[in-house]
């Protein structure tokens, strides 16, 4: 039934960003929302071309409001590797975010 169907079906969101989030700050409590409605946030960081810094503003700020572990729920991607990284992973049970959603309880 439909019902059950949506009441099975894992909640997600994912953020994308192809710069430094300028509030952070008010983020935490829209992070408590999507954790209290079981939600799993996923982030990325979309590049021009290949290659970052450690130190991205990007990164630093986007990655803090995602799912723990923040590692496993976060990407920084160039822009081509987007269709096959995300749009084509989240659905692979295969991909490490495929296999976020098929074990995790949210």
């Amino acid at each position: 039934d439909v019902a059950h169907q949506h009441a099975v079906r894992p909640r997600i969101l994912i953020i994308f960003t192809d710069g430094e989030i300028f509030d952070p700050g008010s983020l935490g409590n829209a992070r408590r929302v999507l954790d209290n409605e079981d939600v799993q946030t996923f982030g990325v960081v979309i590049r021009k071309r290949p290659g970052w810094s450690k130190n991205d503003p990007a990164e630093a700020t986007l990655k803090p409001i995602t799912s723990d572990p923040h590692k496993d729920h976060f990407k920084n991607l160039w822009i081509d590797e987007m269709p096959d990284q995300v749009l084509n992973g989240i659905c692979d049970p295969n991909s490490k975010w495929g296999q976020l959603l098929m074990t995790n309880d949210n």
